[in-house]
């Protein structure tokens, strides 16, 4: 019996698929704000950048409990799974702008973009 062995050709360059990252804005009341990290940290690719509660006047929610605002980096791809986790989570809350990566860097202040 005959075996055959096979290997890429040295100048041959697997093609890589890079992810698309996009930053998702959302508000939700204080209390859920720990309950949306943690699933969040459960789908796949996605993770909390930044949450800060809001100390403005208006920064309630209609119940009148104070509210913290999120900024969600996840591929484009978990957005479904994201925004169904952002619904059990957190009713109450409000699904903000969806922004590219490098608009959200430039808005951070890195001219560059990453």
């Amino acid at each position: 019996m005959a075996y055959a062995a096979y290997r890429e050709y040295a100048g041959t360059v697997r093609a890589k698929s890079e992810t698309v990252f996009k930053v998702l804005d959302v508000t939700v009341p204080s209390v859920d704000a720990c309950r949306v990290r943690r699933g969040i940290a459960a789908c796949k690719g996605a993770g909390v950048l930044r949450c800060e509660p809001l100390t403005r006047v208006n920064a309630t929610c209609a119940n009148g409990a104070p509210r913290a605002r999120l900024m969600i980096r996840l591929p484009l791809e978990s957005y479904a799974s994201v925004v169904h986790c952002l619904l059990e989570c957190a009713p109450d809350g409000e699904i903000g702008h969806l922004t590219s990566w490098r608009e959200h860097l430039r808005r951070c202040g890195l001219a560059n973009g990453g």
